[in-house]
Protein backbone atom coordinates (compact mmCIF):
# COMPACT_ATOMS: atom_id res chain seq x y z
CA UNK A 1 0.00 0.00 0.00
CA UNK A 2 1.65 3.30 -1.05
CA UNK A 3 2.16 6.01 1.53
CA UNK A 4 -0.04 9.06 0.97
CA UNK A 5 1.24 12.64 1.15
CA UNK A 6 -0.86 13.25 4.24
CA UNK A 7 0.53 10.17 5.93
CA UNK A 8 4.09 11.22 5.10
CA UNK A 9 3.46 14.68 6.57
CA UNK A 10 2.00 13.13 9.72
CA UNK A 11 5.00 10.83 10.13
CA UNK A 12 7.44 13.70 9.53
CA UNK A 13 5.70 16.00 11.99
CA UNK A 14 5.62 13.25 14.63
CA UNK A 15 9.36 12.60 14.25
CA UNK A 16 10.08 16.33 14.32
CA UNK A 17 8.00 16.89 17.45
CA UNK A 18 9.74 14.02 19.24
CA UNK A 19 13.19 15.30 18.29
CA UNK A 20 12.37 18.83 19.46
CA UNK A 21 10.88 17.53 22.72
CA UNK A 22 14.01 15.45 23.40
CA UNK A 23 16.30 18.43 22.77
CA UNK A 24 14.24 20.73 24.98
CA UNK A 25 14.10 18.11 27.73
CA UNK A 26 17.89 17.78 27.55
CA UNK A 27 18.22 21.57 27.72
CA UNK A 28 16.13 21.70 30.88
CA UNK A 29 17.98 18.75 32.42
CA UNK A 30 21.36 20.40 31.76
CA UNK A 31 20.22 23.76 33.10
CA UNK A 32 20.55 25.51 29.74
CA UNK A 33 16.79 26.22 29.80
CA UNK A 34 14.36 26.81 32.61
CA UNK A 35 10.96 25.18 32.57
CA UNK A 36 9.37 28.52 31.70
CA UNK A 37 11.79 29.07 28.82
CA UNK A 38 11.05 25.57 27.54
CA UNK A 39 7.31 26.25 27.64
CA UNK A 40 7.76 29.53 25.76
CA UNK A 41 10.00 27.91 23.16
CA UNK A 42 7.49 25.11 22.57
CA UNK A 43 4.65 27.58 22.14
CA UNK A 44 6.61 29.55 19.56
CA UNK A 45 7.73 26.44 17.70
CA UNK A 46 4.16 25.11 17.63
CA UNK A 47 3.04 28.30 15.87
CA UNK A 48 5.85 28.08 13.31
CA UNK A 49 5.21 24.41 12.57
CA UNK A 50 1.44 24.91 12.26
CA UNK A 51 2.01 27.73 9.78
CA UNK A 52 4.49 25.64 7.81
CA UNK A 53 2.08 22.72 7.56
CA UNK A 54 -0.99 24.73 6.53
CA UNK A 55 -2.15 23.86 3.03
CA UNK A 56 -1.36 26.47 0.43
CA UNK A 57 -4.36 28.38 -0.97
CA UNK A 58 -5.58 27.13 -4.32
CA UNK A 59 -5.57 29.55 -7.21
Amino acid sequence: MPTTDGQQRLEWSTRFARAVAEEIRAGVASGALTGAEADQLLARLRTVVEQALEPLPVG
